[in-house]
């Protein structure tokens, strides 16, 4: 733990600092033009809040068209991500991921799950991963590949406890 806090964060200082204690790490690394994830943040199971975000979020222009050039870019989410067990809220938005691995579905403490703007992001086609996060309660998905009838299949597919966000009033809500 203090590894990352002393050689890697100095370096991914970002938008506002990460909270530590000695159990619960929160890690903060929006907008740091990222197309990987950190070795050592994979490493760290103390993680329970990770923001691999954009620092900015823009509702107009419209959303896919938004200018995104202090957002990460992650193609993809290694395996090695399903090890972070203690996590229990996963910020991805503004990214370029197309699918999750199949390790999320190790993530067992995992609450909030954002993957807005991710506009190549077939959800419908993640439904079985994600049904098996069993104490999911948020699933943000603005701006990610998504009809009106696929949202539909998301709604009947998931839990009817978890709160699925969709439209940018409701994401706006979200993070106020």
């Amino acid at each position: 733990m203090k590894t990352i806090i002393a050689y890697v964060l100095p370096l991914l200082i970002s938008c506002s600092k990460p909270t530590v204690n000695h159990s619960e790490i929160k890690l903060d690394l929006r907008g740091k033009h990222l197309t990987a994830i950190p070795n050592e943040v994979l490493e760290n199971t103390n993680i329970v809040y990770l923001d691999l975000g954009s620092c900015e979020i823009s509702f107009y222009p419209p959303l896919s068209t938004a200018d995104h050039s202090k957002a990460n870019s992650l193609t993809k989410l290694p395996e090695r991500i399903g090890k972070l067990t203690k996590l229990k809220t996963l910020i991805l938005n503004t990214n370029k991921l197309t699918t999750l691995p199949n390790s999320i579905t190790k993530l067992k403490q995992l609450e909030v799950l954002d993957l807005s703007i991710n506009t190549e992001l077939d959800i419908v086609k993640e439904l079985d991963k994600l049904k098996r996060l069993p104490n999911l309660k948020v699933l943000k998905i603005v701006d990610v590949k998504l009809s009106r009838d696929d949202f539909e299949v998301v709604k009947k597919s998931l839990s009817p406890e978890i709160k699925i966000i969709v439209t940018i009033q409701e994401y706006a809500d979200s993070i106020n």
